[in-house]
């Protein structure tokens, strides 16, 4: 079983997840970002003064780690209840992990475990954070603003005021779990979600761009699929490869490109109410031609073009399909 590690958080880093699970691969390795200040979190780390890390990403991606089971009912009742949010918007299943990190003095790895005795089950890998200590992401923008605080990207998602510059404050060391994972691993996969809150900032805790020269493992990029406006508007796959290089210092930091096998153009033919829902929000459909692509390839990137995607039916909203990415990486890491 190939050594597999994805980098991610929001809701992409689960999707990647379970199409692994469905591909066959398990003990997988899931580092999160811990630095997350909006919504939910953003209230208890508030009210804590910021004196704890955000869990928000590291329960959301351990839940979608539990595979098949003879224990749905538990299951069911379990995320049942640490999906509960009181009035004054505080979430149980956030309250319950911030206990049991407070219990086992902020060893995940014993909170883990503890959730799997709890449950009568064992998770199909482990999810690390990518640091233990409190921090912030700070960003500057185009105009020379400088914010404070992952909310505050969230807050700007629709601005043309994008984004130039991100860093930590304070700068905190990474896990040596999160470290030792880079280092190890087989297969490296950044997962799609909101490239700087939830990728580029895996990046920024001292130790892991040397974990990252020192990792030997195949690079996979899963592009996102919608824009944001501050972030991605326009984004073409040489600005991709840019802005990771600028934030882990490798020279190749992608070794395979993944991407929708339908252009923008062709898709907002095809799917014209979800093109206009999704231009309302100043976004667009992030896909390629061929010869935009092939920019990326004589850079010795591999591009693997493929049907990704899937449409939900009530809210006509973009998702990456977990069956269908199944089939691309079992294909994809058996062949390497």
């Amino acid at each position: 079983m190939p050594k597999i590690v994805t980098i991610g958080g929001g809701t992409g880093a689960p999707i990647i997840t379970q199409a692994l699970l469905l591909a066959g691969y398990k003990n997988l390795s899931c580092i999160a970002a811990s630095m997350d200040s909006g919504g939910k979190t953003g209230i208890i780390r508030s009210d804590e003064r910021d004196q704890v890390i955000a869990i928000s990403d590291l329960l959301r991606t351990l839940i979608s780690l539990i595979g098949s089971t003879n224990h749905q009912k538990n299951i069911k009742a379990f995320t049942e209840l640490v999906s509960f949010t009181d009035g004054r918007q505080r979430n149980l299943g956030y309250t319950i992990y911030y206990a049991l990190l407070e219990m086992y003095h902020d060893d995940f790895i014993k909170v883990q475990e503890h959730l799997e005795k709890l449950l009568s089950i064992k998770f199909d890998g482990t999810v690390i954070p990518v640091t233990t200590d409190p921090s912030n992401i700070c960003f500057e923008t185009k105009n020379g603003t400088v914010f404070l605080g992952e909310h505050e990207l969230d807050k700007q998602s629709m601005s043309k005021n994008s984004i130039v510059d991100l860093w930590l404050d304070p700068d905190v060391p990474a896990t040596p779990q999160a470290m030792e994972a880079i280092r190890s691993a087989d297969f490296l996969i950044y997962c799609p979600g909101s490239l700087y809150g939830s990728i580029i900032s895996n990046f920024l805790p001292v130790g892991i761009k040397e974990a990252l020269k020192n990792s030997k493992a195949q690079k996979i990029l899963i592009t996102n699929l919608v824009t944001n406006r501050n972030q991605t508007h326009r984004f073409t796959p040489e600005k991709y490869i840019k802005v990771f290089k600028k934030y882990t210092d490798l020279e190749k930091p992608i070794d395979i490109f993944i991407t929708p096998n339908i252009t923008q153009k062709a898709f907002e033919k095809r799917f014209p109410r979800v093109a206009k829902a999704y231009a309302l929000e100043h976004a667009h459909f992030l896909s390629w031609t061929e010869n935009e692509l092939k920019n990326v390839q004589t850079k010795a990137i591999k591009v693997l073009t493929s049907d990704i995607i899937s449409i939900t039916q009530k809210l006509n909203r973009l998702r990456h399909d977990p069956k269908k990415l199944a089939k691309v990486f079992k294909k994809l890491i058996r062949n390497h």
